[in-house]
């Protein structure tokens, strides 16, 4: 009896291992028999499936032949950058771009497209060949997105400009964006 109660247990903890991709949640009954009474039981089990880690990708093949007076990668403090809406996605890579006194000027995000979008007008522009929608946003930003040939997931691309910016400043910023190998 003892071997039955074991048997089927372990057989529910199986079934509920080999699920899919999300959480599970499966119930059983197990019946208990003795010489004298029967007792009806049910046994919950959850099973939680971890999400594969994404494969980080490589930096962002452009550089950036212009930028503005007090801007560049070597003054960027990482150390106080806090990830927002705008680099915070899994398995991207982001080159950021500071200023004198240690802020963030510019982030260039590779690996997602812009992570919500912007209600303003956008504008269209072109960045080594590629269209690109650049515009506002809400929160301050000036915010461009674009992909290259696949469009797999690292060969998403956004751009953010951090305020204070000078609408004129960031299209030279864009006009100055070369791709790189890699």
């Amino acid at each position: 009896m003892r071997r039955s109660l074991i048997l089927t247990v372990l057989s529910v903890a199986v079934a509920a291992c080999s699920g899919g991709a999300g959480p599970a949640t499966t119930t059983a009954e197990v019946t208990i028999t003795t010489s004298t009474t029967t007792t009806v039981s049910s046994v919950a089990t959850t099973t939680t499936v971890p999400v594969p880690q994404l494969r980080p990708c490589p930096p962002a093949p452009y550089r950036l032949d212009y930028l503005p007076e007090g801007i560049g990668a070597d003054l960027a403090v990482l150390s106080v950058v806090e990830p927002d809406v705008w680099t915070s996605r899994g398995g991207t890579f982001t080159t950021f771009f500071g200023r004198e006194d240690g802020t963030i000027a510019i982030a260039l995000v590779r690996g997602t497209l812009p992570a919500v979008d912007w209600p303003g007008e956008k504008g269209v522009v072109e960045v080594d060949g590629t269209r690109a929608a650049v515009g506002p946003h809400p929160d301050g930003t000036w915010v461009m997105g674009w992909y290259n040939e696949p469009a797999e997931r690292c060969d998403l691309y956004t751009m953010v400009f951090y305020a204070p910016w000078d609408p004129a400043e960031i299209e030279k910023v864009i006009q100055g964006m070369v791709r790189i190998p890699g």
